[in-house]
């Protein structure tokens, strides 16, 4: 089978290259093997291809397969699970979900309702669980609907959008911070009446603090970092907070010391790579409000381009660029 490797950290574009492995044995107790139809490209993911997760790390001579987050066809239950070849299933997490086939414990196997699409049940983990996360930190930090407003950067993303959704709904007032002005308008499209900032002219703080209307920026959702977060961390209110969820800048976040002992900003993260450990409870709870969305709001589910697996290094690199209004699938159909 084939399988999305790299045998050296680098630019992801240029080090990623699938090649002939072996096929996984059969599933023991409580596994699935599962034949991968569709799988998300991550910035997050990529992150690892370049080395910025640990560095100094060292690749294994027969190379590092990538991914944890796939959708296909369940091709054999190991005991003990309740699953039938030809089940349609996502998971998350899984090693090697950038193969042909991948064996990944039941507990993190999702069954697809027919309602689901495939393209949406590829996307069915990461960013709606991330969404979910973000969720329970504007929860946690002690803003209310209708007197904190939400300012998140990077709006226009896949886990914004999902989240944008999931706020609205509950009551919040959201301001969206994007870094091209065409992106208002492709925001504006999904959300006519959220108001949109743009990055690239100048004054879009005061732009943000007049979208706020009075009212006080309570939290900031960053996956930026770098100057946009260091710029949105200084509009929030007395008591306000950063939650931070990435890093596309690949830039340190700067603030002033008195941000936090005459202000008391908060800073927190969150991150879907400890989702896995939560509650099954929890667990539970987060996949009903992802198949909800998937089946009940297709447009936040939208794909920029479908590589096959043979071209992953160019998913990788169109990953990278700007301007994308949807999320990169791998496919092996």
């Amino acid at each position: 089978m084939r399988a999305a490797v790299y045998f050296k950290h680098g630019k992801p574009e240029d080090v990623l290259q699938a090649v002939e492995v072996e096929d996984p044995k059969r599933p023991e107790h409580n596994e699935v093997l599962i034949r991968v139809l569709l799988r998300p490209v991550h910035h997050g993911d990529l992150l690892g291809v370049s080395g910025r997760y640990q560095s100094g790390a060292v690749v294994p001579n027969e190379g590092a397969r990538v991914g944890f987050e796939g959708y296909g066809i369940v091709e054999e239950a190991g005991d003990g699970v309740d699953l039938k070849p030809g089940t349609r299933v996502a998971f998350f997490p899984g090693k090697g979900a950038w193969s042909e086939k991948a064996i990944v414990s039941a507990e993190y196997v999702t069954e697809i309702p027919d309602d689901v699409s495939d393209e949406a049940a590829a996307q069915l983990h990461v960013n709606p669980l991330t969404a979910a996360l973000l969720l329970r930190a504007v929860e946690t930090s002690g803003a209310k609907p209708g007197r904190d407003v939400l300012v998140l950067t990077a709006a226009g993303s896949a886990v914004a959008r999902l989240l944008i959704g999931l706020l609205l709904d509950r009551g919040f007032d959201v301001v969206g911070v994007v870094r091209r002005e065409a992106g208002v308008n492709e925001l504006n499209v999904v959300f006519p009446d959220l108001p949109v900032v743009s990055t690239d002219k100048p004054g879009w703080q005061e732009n943000v603090i007049s979208a706020a209307d009075g009212h006080p920026i309570g939290v900031v959702l960053d996956p930026v970092g770098g100057e946009t977060a260091s710029a949105a961390a200084g509009l929030l209110a007395q008591g306000g907070s950063l939650v931070s969820y990435g890093d596309l800048s690949g830039q340190p976040i700067s603030v002033s010391a008195l941000y936090f002992s005459t202000r008391d900003i908060r800073i927190s993260g969150v991150t879907v790579g400890r989702w896995a450990s939560l509650p099954v409870k929890i667990r539970k709870a987060d996949l009903r409000l992802a198949i909800e969305l998937a089946a009940g709001k297709p447009e936040l589910f939208p794909v920029e381009k479908t590589f096959d697996l043979a071209d992953v290094g160019k998913a990788a690199a169109l990953v990278e660029m700007p301007g994308k209004t949807g999320t990169v699938l791998l496919s092996s159909y």
